[in-house]
């Protein structure tokens, strides 16, 4: 299990402490469904996943977050942000994990500085992903929307009883320190967003690290995506064929209005009826037989075909 540690952060240590790392973690298997972490539970240890594939989630919503394949490191943020845990990871497939205390990361990470710069930044990364995917507005977006937008995401540092300038519907996530409403006095903390509302003002409570996201580069990516939707969609014609991409599955979600299609790295929503005919999206069918099928509209059955190849989990055979 040595070899599994050379991955990531990891590959900043000398060998002679990943090789003690790796004594001091052990190797476990997991069935499929076996639940490896449970959101706000206790517990700091890190999983490094060597085989399989696992599903993380929010178990607030169901919500699947992401769906990872090794190698992959995962439960990282409990140990380096002193957090109960933020998501439940549960075995996609049989998987084989290396468990590493959280104990001997800390220690690490006091030890090793350039180790411990990129474990932080590694769980500041992903705290933001988690805050587009799981609490913000735009979490429903498709995955490549909200992948663009995770890489505009701004970090900023203030000063304390700094007052932060802005637009009105700005999104601000707290890394560090916490936000104060100046009008109020709410307070976000640490993993929190904050939505700027009009006319109200914001402050740092204390020194205070967040990410940005501004609305105008939201709408900017939404604007580019629905017109690549319609340069798909016209091609689209009666004849083209569409063939899902493999391991695409849809979930009826009522919360959303229809069903998010996903795979391991990409998700949409489209309408229910366009992710029922899933499984008949094999590459043969055409788009005449499809719209006929359905007994729906061709202009809602062609935009989702269009969303579901935007989105990556299908592709047009002509």
């Amino acid at each position: 299990m040595r070899d599994g540690l050379i991955f990531g952060p990891f590959l900043l240590l000398e060998p002679a402490v990943r090789e003690r790392l790796a004594a001091a973690s052990k190797a476990m298997k997991l069935e499929q469904g076996a639940i490896l972490i449970e959101e706000r539970h206790d517990g700091d240890d890190a999983y490094l996943l060597l085989e399989g594939s696992l599903r993380v989630m929010s178990r607030g919503d169901d919500r699947t977050l992401a769906i990872v394949g090794a190698p992959a490191l995962v439960g990282e943020m409990a140990a380096v942000q002193d957090h109960q845990r933020s998501a439940t990871v549960v075995a996609d497939t049989p998987c084989t994990v290396l468990r590493i205390p959280g104990s001997e990361l800390r220690t690490l990470m006091t030890r090793q500085p350039l180790f411990a710069t990129a474990m932080r930044e590694r769980a500041d990364l992903l705290s933001a992903d988690a805050f587009l995917k799981r609490q913000s507005p735009i979490r429903d977006l498709p995955a490549e929307i909200v992948g663009v937008l995770a890489a505009r995401l701004r970090p900023r540092e203030l000063a304390s009883e700094q007052v932060i300038e802005g637009h009105d519907d700005d999104l601000y996530l707290v890394r560090r320190g916490a936000i104060e409403n100046l009008g109020d006095g709410a307070r976000a903390m640490p993993g929190d967003f904050v939505q700027r509302q009009r006319g109200e003002r914001y402050a740092a409570a204390g020194e205070t690290w967040i990410y940005e996201l501004r609305m105008s580069d939201v709408a900017g990516e939404i604007i580019k995506h629905q017109e690549r939707v319609r340069e798909i969609a016209a091609r689209l014609v009666d004849r083209a064929r569409v063939k899902a991409a493999p391991g695409a599955i849809a979930v009826r979600v009522p919360d959303l209005g229809g069903s998010l299609v996903h795979d391991a790295g990409n998700r949409v929503v489209v309408s229910e009826n366009v992710g029922s005919m899933l499984d008949k999206l094999d590459g043969k069918h055409d788009v005449a037989t499809l719209v006929y099928d359905s007994h729906r509209t061709r202009g809602e059955i062609v935009e989702g075909l269009a969303m579901l190849v935007a989105a990556g989990l299908a592709e047009i055979r002509d």
